[in-house]
């Protein structure tokens, strides 16, 4: 398991599973989740999970990060789900569709159940 300042990760068999720490991310914290993901992605390969479980805020930027990695990703044939959102983070995903573009799962182990049953 490795610790940085907004995440933390450990592989799950073929999955890297990412935990994003702040309880916010926005302003300055943007910049750090966005770094420290971009990290990971490269230097790991299949499959990702982040679990958004303490977040109760994120603005736009912050989501922008998550459409990037995602995209980033798919570029790459792998896949990104994301797991364990709060109410107020799951209502911000419909109202902006991102579900339609991001799968989401209730756990990680829906969401790592989800990934290793393949592509659909």
């Amino acid at each position: 398991m490795s610790t940085f300042s907004t995440i933390v990760v450990r592989q799950e068999g073929e999955i890297t599973v990412i935990e994003a720490l702040p309880r916010r991310i926005y302003l300055q914290v943007v910049e750090a989740f966005r770094s420290e993901l971009q990290e990971i992605i490269a230097n790991t390969r299949g499959e990702v999970l982040i679990d958004l479980g303490k977040v109760s805020v994120m603005n736009s930027a912050g989501l922008g990060v998550l459409i990037a990695v995602h995209d980033q990703l798919q570029r790459q044939n792998r896949r990104l789900v994301i797991c364990n959102l709060l109410p107020v983070m799951m209502e911000i995903f419909s109202r902006m569709k991102l579900e339609t573009l991001i799968p989401v799962a209730k756990s990680q182990e829906e969401g790592i159940k989800l990934l290793q049953a393949g592509p659909k």
